[in-house]
């Protein structure tokens, strides 16, 4: 259990940008209304340019939160990393995040799945895999990202993204519970 919630915490700067971006989100798509070579939008107008960058400065505020909770209540995960590198991680996290929920929907558009809907393993795990592959780039990434950890973030992370969004929409900051 104890892996779990270490995976949970660990993962937090990439788990927690989207819903930045749905709340502060909104304004200019980051595709600028443009359609691909196929004829249909690249990414869609659910994904602005106001809510990318929400999205990765809500994924840095949370981990300096966490810096901050570690420091207070005296354990180690993030904290025992020097300052440049645990910004660093927690950027790429929260960045690859953003990019892979960005690339989710792309594949979805050209699948001809329209925003909103839902598209079962990539909406749940394509922000989390891309987020690993940018963090992966970090020279700290290897010391508190496991094998363990992240096979633990795969399996968990389809059960906490519905649970996730079903609170969201029952708040009603989410169309749909998907």
């Amino acid at each position: 259990m104890f892996e779990v919630v270490k995976t949970v915490w660990l993962l937090l700067p990439a788990y927690t940008p989207n819903n930045f971006a749905v709340l502060f989100g909104g304004g200019t798509p980051i595709d600028f209304g443009k359609k691909f070579i196929d004829g249909k939008r690249i990414l869609g107008d659910g994904k602005t340019i106001r809510g990318f960058i929400a999205g990765v400065l809500g994924g840095l505020l949370v981990a300096h939160l966490q810096l901050l909770i570690e420091r207070l209540a005296g354990f180690r995960l993030y904290s025992e990393l020097p300052y440049d590198q645990f910004l660093q991680l927690a950027f790429l996290l929260a960045f690859g995040a953003m990019v892979g929920d960005a690339l989710g929907s792309f594949i979805k558009r050209r699948f001809g799945v329209e925003r909103g809907k839902c598209f079962p393993v990539l909406d749940q795990l394509t922000f989390l895999l891309v987020a690993y592959a940018f963090a992966s780039i970090s020279p700290t990434f290897g010391i508190l990202f496991t094998m363990r950890i992240l096979v633990i973030g795969i399996v968990i992370t389809p059960v906490l993204h519905l649970v996730v969004n079903v609170i969201a929409y029952v708040l009603k900051l989410k169309e749909v519970p998907w």
